[in-house]
């Protein structure tokens, strides 16, 4: 989830929400590989607002985008996390990106942060193909269509989709909710609650066969819809970004586990979607680790395998 004119998730701050980093975090010698496919950077020299976490209540104190980039890559060697799709959040997207990618080239996939709002136009398309050929940028999204009061069926990212799948480079999309008050944000006044609905995508990904997409937030609270595209639709795949630390604990593995047992273990990939704060992505790893019904090969899937398939990274 991109955070628009620095506001921020509001979900998880009840009692049950509140510990979750274990102990066991700080045993990490040993820890399988990750990869965290929903990232965000911030424009080296933007500053970084002095929020509170949602969930723990504390501030994290970072000068600008440059020592935000430091702190999660920090936290990304120390849990094993060797690879790391990043779109931007406030500011350049492209370039804020495309830095994290430049320092730290094996550990980071750069992907195109694009909304079509007023305040936030699309990237210019020649700009998009030299960089998704010479590899500088390898995923379109995060695409907050949302935000912008649209769905991903409208004509405005025609030319997007024909040229990810022409390339053929994974679309990753905003679907579920997003931060409290958004539509009444002057970035996103045509922003809806209605239009993070997974379901809206189906005409698009008639339109685009080849397209390889991904839900991301997994398209919660939509539980039903995004089984149905999940369902019918072998080329999506869903991501756990915020849900898995925003959410209360229990409510967060209630819905991961209804996506288990609808056979979906091999398509469910780890996001954390950390935002301001770098302590998120260690919050978002335990909770999938702490998931009382996913076997040792379950969390290996979601943790590694299902996402160095979908974006092709092995």
């Amino acid at each position: 989830m991109v955070i628009g004119r620095r506001r921020f998730l509001q979900l998880g701050t009840s009692a049950a929400a509140i510990s979750l980093i274990p102990p066991a975090l700080a045993q990490i010698q040993q820890r399988p590989q990750i990869i965290d496919v929903h990232l965000h950077a911030y424009p080296t020299d933007l500053p970084i607002p002095e929020v509170a976490n949602p969930v723990t209540g504390k501030t994290v104190r970072l000068k600008d985008g440059a020592a935000h980039r430091a702190a999660c890559l920090a936290e990304m060697k120390r849990l094993n996390i060797v690879k790391g799709v990043v779109s931007g959040g406030d500011g350049d997207r492209l370039a804020a990106a495309i830095q994290w990618h430049e320092a730290d080239p094996v550990r980071i996939v750069a992907g195109a942060g694009v909304r079509g709002s007023e305040d936030t136009p699309l990237a210019d398309l020649s700009v998009l193909r030299s960089a998704f050929t010479e590899g500088r940028l390898r995923v379109l999204g995060e695409v907050t269509t949302q935000c912008a009061g649209l769905t991903l069926d409208d004509p405005k990212y025609a030319p997007y989709l024909g040229l990810a799948e022409e390339l053929d480079i994974p679309v990753a999309l905003h679907t579920g909710v997003m931060p409290p008050g958004m539509s009444f944000d002057p970035c996103c006044r045509k922003a809806r609650a209605s239009l993070g609905n997974p379901s809206l995508v189906e005409e698009t990904l008639n339109r685009y066969p080849k397209l390889r997409l991904n839900l991301m937030h997994a398209g919660w609270p939509y539980l039903e819809e995004t089984v149905a595209i999940l369902f019918h639709y072998p080329e999506v795949n869903a991501d756990l970004g915020a849900i898995d630390w925003l959410l209360p604990r229990a409510d967060f593995h209630a819905y991961l586990h209804a996506l288990m047992q609808a056979w979906f273990g091999k398509r469910v990939m780890f996001g954390s979607d950390q935002m301001y704060w770098p302590e998120g992505i260690a919050m978002a790893v335990d909770a999938v680790e702490s998931a009382p019904f996913l076997s040792p090969a379950e969390k290996r899937d979601i943790f590694y395998e299902n996402a160095a398939k979908f974006y092709r990274l092995i």
